[in-house]
């Protein structure tokens, strides 16, 4: 009987000994990001998730622009030049 107790009272400890080193793990790692982000944001560097959308903004405002230029350049007369 005591032998059964002690098994369960080890176990009990042992579970919640990993579950508050999983959660320390998980604050270290959030700790390590965090400060990483800072590092970056301090020296001007951006993530490349944000570099890939400012590249497929780019992208889209600058094939509008073409589009809005033929546009312009369709309706506005040309002037003749005479040399």
């Amino acid at each position: 009987m005591k032998n059964n107790f002690f098994l369960k009272d080890t176990t009990s400890i042992i579970t919640g000994a990993i579950s508050t080193f999983a959660d320390l793990k998980i604050e270290i790692d959030n700790i390590i990001k965090s400060r990483f982000d800072k590092f970056f944001n301090s020296r001007g560097i951006v993530s490349r998730e944000d570099f890939e959308a400012l590249v497929d903004r780019y992208e889209k405002l600058n094939s509008e622009f073409i589009l809005l230029k033929a546009k312009v350049e369709k309706l506005t007369p040309k002037k003749n030049k005479k040399n």
